[in-house]
């Protein structure tokens, strides 16, 4: 019947970036991270790893990639071991931020997230898909390992893969996916190369 809210409801399938902007209208003084998982219920791994990813492509003050790539790592981990809905501490989950940060954060990601996803759609997907989110899973860990550092010339660029991973995941878009790939290596040439360079560099100094 129209209108019966006991009436069993479909799959969600709103897009991700319309579901984080309301997730900050529909909510006032304070929003934590249960709130969003609450939001996210339906979508799982893939949509909190682009929002933890996409909060480390915003300007943000030193030190805060190290707090958003945390979690990064812990989803990651969990779906390399395959759990299927993500976990987290009761102590993260009762972390919050003032609505209004939340709102900037978002307005400043959405226009990117929208972008994306207007672009992606299902294409050039060979390989079983237990298969890529084991191996996603894996290289989005390697990259999440390269958010932590405290580093900001070198967080955006594994960020970013780690979202382009996710959305070829799940839209099984080989494109992205292979563009995720890509950026990935650039990203971990980066870091292999900038940590070279220290290493060198602190010999050069104290050998």
């Amino acid at each position: 019947m129209i209108g019966d809210d006991s009436a069993p409801r479909g799959p969600d399938t709103r897009r991700l970036s319309r579901v984080l902007v309301e997730i900050g209208a529909s909510r006032e003084g304070r929003i934590s991270l249960d709130d969003i998982l609450e939001a996210l219920s339906e979508r799982s791994f893939g949509a909190l790893m682009i929002l933890f990813a996409a909060l480390n492509l915003v300007p943000l003050p030193p030190g805060t990639s190290t707090i958003f790539g945390i979690p990064l790592v812990l989803l990651s981990i969990q779906m390399m071991i395959g759990l299927e809905q993500p976990w987290f501490p009761a102590f993260m989950r009762r972390k919050s931020m003032r609505s209004e940060t939340y709102r900037r954060f978002i307005a400043r990601i959405e226009p990117m997230l929208v972008r994306f996803e207007k672009l992606a759609r299902p294409r050039y997907w060979f390989v079983p898909q237990t298969l890529v989110e084991r191996g996603v899973s894996i290289v989005a860990l390697l990259m999440s390992l390269i958010v932590i550092l405290p580093v900001p010339i070198i967080n955006q660029l594994p960020a970013l893969s780690i979202i382009l991973l996710s959305i070829g995941l799940g839209e099984q878009d080989g494109v992205w996916l292979g563009t995720g790939l890509l950026v990935a290596a650039l990203a971990a040439g980066i870091a292999i190369g900038l940590g070279a360079s220290v290493g060198l560099a602190a010999l050069h100094i104290f050998g």
